[in-house]
């Protein structure tokens, strides 16, 4: 009973076997297309949220030295070690106001900056608008992200 069944000739033709590596390699593309979008996002995220503890450490300073001026990226991974991690970190500040910048490595030349004017307000920009996790158009206060 089973040797009849060895001995014909069915199986999958060429054809089938083609569509079917077609189809498999469609899929792959498509996966390996969304998965290179998160990575970006990710680490995007990382230098967004980089800019924003460091902003927050750029406060720290001045409660510690009664103003901005003078702060340098070491003061704050002083302030809070995680910065340590912060690619391309910088400084720019005077007594009343600052801009803490980090790098991102998803794209050359993007970069996610927190600045703090004199008035107080704080505003998030980017340095590639309509790319990766930078907005194009900036909200009314100003904000990329």
């Amino acid at each position: 009973m089973l040797w009849p069944r060895l001995r014909r000739a069915d199986g999958f033709t060429l054809v089938e076997l083609l569509v079917v590596v077609l189809i498999i390699g469609v899929l792959a593309a498509i996966g390996l297309a969304v998965m290179l979008n998160q990575r970006e996002k990710a680490q995007d995220s990382v230098a967004k949220s980089a800019a924003s503890t460091a902003g927050k450490a750029m406060l720290v300073y001045a409660s510690e030295h009664g103003d901005f001026g003078g702060a340098v990226p070491a003061d704050l991974v002083k302030i809070e070690r995680s910065l340590t991690n912060a690619a391309g970190l910088d400084v720019d500040s005077n007594a009343n106001a600052f801009t803490v910048t980090v790098e991102s490595a998803a794209d050359p030349g993007a970069s996610f900056s927190v600045e703090r004017r004199a008035s107080g307000e704080l505003v998030r920009t980017c340095a590639l608008p309509g790319t990766g996790a930078c907005l194009a158009a900036a909200d009314a206060l100003g904000n990329r992200w």
